[in-house]
């Protein structure tokens, strides 16, 4: 069996932009999951952390 891009369904695949960046969506599923098992992550969803120490996440 061959694997191309159209055989990349739901979450098993990452779907990156032209720039090099996660899909917005993608990102947000990344990160809900860290969010699971690390408590600094949770915050940052919830906008309690300071995000000058998390530029690349704004």
């Amino acid at each position: 069996m061959t694997t191309n891009s159209s055989s990349c369904l739901g979450r098993t695949c990452l779907k990156w932009e032209a720039d090099g960046d996660l899909t917005a969506l993608d990102l947000k599923l990344v990160l809900e999951r860290l969010a699971q098992v690390d408590a600094d992550v949770a915050a940052l969803l919830q906008g309690s952390l300071d995000r000058e120490a998390w530029p690349s996440m704004i």
